[in-house]
Parts: structure tokens; C-alpha cells; sequence
């Protein structure tokens, strides 16, 4: 049985801890860092434990829709099923840009059924919320605590945190992607 949704969702998970960390520091004043330590618009920019750690947090109250303190397989299928509506969305609106790029006279010779007929969403893998609760619910107890959510982004934060100075650089970003194909 492949683990590959259950990956899927942790690492959408992280990357969307890691997304707001980034925004958040892109947004904070100019005066305040020197212009040497400024990095380019959308390049990579360190990450502390703290703000990562902080981002967790927020996702898993995201997560934990009823403000019970556990995370249940139904809020993880929401969860899950709000994804995939989000990524079925931007899907839609690519293939929208798509076709007005492709109809380049804009004469309307490629009707939208054509073009819808020519090109399906393509099918995406199903997620199974059972794998995901299993993996997280290391004490069984068909819940996930915060601190069971928490662990698995965290062991890895700290895999990639190589001097354990509690921020992950952009040197050390760029260690902990695999190698480009």
C-alpha cells in the first residue's frame, strides 16, 4: 500500500506552515533588515523554529474545526476535500487562461466545449484520511493531538536545521531539496 497521499498531505501541510513564515517576512518593513540581508521577491528566506512552530499551530485550528484539541478522520476528509475543491479551482481558471491564450484572434474559432472536450482535468489521486490518521495517531487513540500533528513537521524542521541555530537558511533550503532531474 503506497504512503504517498498520507505524504502528500503532511507535506502540503509544511509547505503551507512555511508559505506564510516567508509572506510574513516579505511584508515587514524594508527600514528594519539591511538591504545586503533583503532577498529578491519570492526567493527563499529563513525560517525559524519559532515562526515555523507558530504555523503549525495555526493549521492544526484549521484542522480542528470543532475546537475539540484533537484532530478526527472526518475533519482531516474536510480538510482534505477543501484541497482538492482549491486545486480543482486553479485548475479550471489555468485551462480558462489557456484557451484565451490558445484562441489567439480571438475570433471564438476554439468554442470552450472543444477545448473542454480536448483537454479533461486530469484525475487526481485519491486520498485516503484512514492512512493519514494512522500515520499521525501515534497513541491509537483515533485522534490527532496537537503535539502528534506537530512531531512529524517538527523532526524534520529540525533535520534540516544542520547548526541547530533554530532556523532553517536559505543554504540549508537549498541542502534539503532532493536533486533536480
Amino acid at each position: 500500500m503506497s504512503h504517498r497521499p498520507h505524504l502528500i498531505f503532511i507535506a502540503g501541510f509544511a509547505a503551507i506552515s512555511v508559505a506564510p513564515v516567508a509572506n510574513a517576512q516579505a511584508s515587514t518593513p524594508t527600514a528594519s533588515r539591511p538591504a545586503a540581508a533583503q532577498p529578491a521577491a519570492g526567493a527563499p528566506r529563513p525560517v525559524t523554529r519559532t515562526d515555523f512552530s507558530r504555523n503549525l499551530d495555526t493549521n492544526y485550528k484549521r484542522l480542528d474545526t470543532n475546537n475539540d484539541g484533537a484532530v478526527t478522520e472526518p475533519e482531516i476528509q474536510a480538510a482534505q476535500a477543501r484541497a482538492n475543491q482549491a486545486v480543482e479551482a486553479l485548475l479550471v481558471k489555468r485551462r480558462a487562461e489557456v484557451f484565451a491564450k490558445l484562441d489567439t484572434n480571438k475570433d471564438g474559432q476554439l468554442s470552450a466545449a472543444e477545448f473542454n472536450a480536448g483537454s479533461p482535468l486530469p484525475q487526481r489521486p485519491k486520498t485516503d484520511s484512514a492512512v493519514a490518521l494512522t500515520k499521525l495517531d501515534t497513541n491509537k487513540d483515533k485522534k490527532v493531538s496537537a503535539a502528534e500533528f506537530r512531531a512529524p513537521p517538527l523532526a524534520n524542521f529540525d533535520k534540516m536545521d544542520l547548526n541547530r541555530d533554530g532556523t532553517i537558511s536559505v543554504d540549508e533550503q537549498k541542502k534539503a531539496r532532493p536533486p533536480a532531474k
